[in-house]
């Protein structure tokens, strides 16, 4: 949804959970309203240190957000259904909640789903969308346009996003190898640009993949190297769309120790 809002690929997106870490800022400039999207983790019960921080990006984006957009996934509706009821009871900002992805649903279904979901989790309001086909999408946005404050653009208007690109190169890896993993792997990665260099013919993308056990090491490589190079061409893939030029991606793979619950680590990651 946050890509299709801002016609731009920013976030990444798996059918895992808990994809998102952190904060991602993209920028929708048209006639007369801009509007700043801050894509944040989904709603999680803290298991390591990281989820904390994760929680706490959650925390600074709402206080500092003039609305709330609350998006519920239409094929799993109910999931983490008390976290969401808690967070609609407490939540004080202007609230727009949307079910997604109501392409995959019957008709019948979703006429009965909508009442049933703002009856449990308190909603006055449930706003059915698809974000792959763009349905409801304007509406979206007119509801999140009436809470915007008056005042003058706060970032130019062909501006998207402020992250540099060595952000979406790292978020790009950690996509290709949140697709290709299974299991817990998927969450003990962590991805680091070590050098990223406009060259000619191709951009250089130097990266180090992190995972806290070696036998986590060997599975991320594979036999021969085999998965290692598949989420580097994946990956590569995705960079050279994004970056709009050919990639020359180079991956290493490393143990840092139960990174998620080392202060040291997480700060040394940018988590903190």
């Amino acid at each position: 949804m946050f890509n299709s809002c801002l016609g731009q690929r920013l976030s990444i997106v798996t059918a895992k959970p808990q994809t998102t870490r952190g904060r991602v800022l993209g920028i929708l400039s048209r006639p007369g309203v801009q509007i700043i999207f801050l894509d944040t983790p989904g709603l999680l019960e803290p298991q390591y240190r990281l989820h904390q921080l994760m929680s706490r990006q959650i925390e600074i984006a709402v206080r500092e957000a003039d609305a709330v957009l609350l998006l519920l996934d239409g094929t799993s509706p109910y999931d983490r259904r008390e976290l969401v009821q808690a967070f609609v009871a407490h939540n004080r900002k202007p609230l727009v909640a949307v079910l997604n992805k109501v392409d995959l649903l019957a008709p019948h279904a979703l006429r009965d789903l909508g009442p049933a979901l703002q009856r449990e989790l308190g909603l006055e309001e449930l706003l059915p969308i698809s974000a792959l086909r763009g349905d409801n999408l304007e509406a979206l946005l007119e509801r999140l346009t009436a809470f915007l404050p008056l005042g003058p653009f706060l970032y130019p208007e062909d501006m998207v996003a402020e992250q540099p690109e060595r952000f979406f190169a790292a978020e790009f890896i950690r996509e290709a190898a949140f697709n290709q993993l299974s299991d817990e792997l998927p969450y003990a990665i962590n991805v680091v640009i070590e050098e990223f260099a406009e060259r000619l013919p191709k951009t250089y993308i130097a990266a180090t993949i992190y995972v806290e056990r070696d036998s986590q090491k060997g599975i991320l490589i594979g036999k021969g190297g085999s998965r290692l190079r598949s989420i580097g061409q994946e990956a590569r893939k995705q960079l050279e769309e994004f970056l709009e030029q050919p990639v020359f991606l180079e991956l290493w793979v490393k143990v840092r120790a139960d990174w998620r619950d080392r202060e040291d680590d997480l700060e040394e990651f940018g988590y903190s």
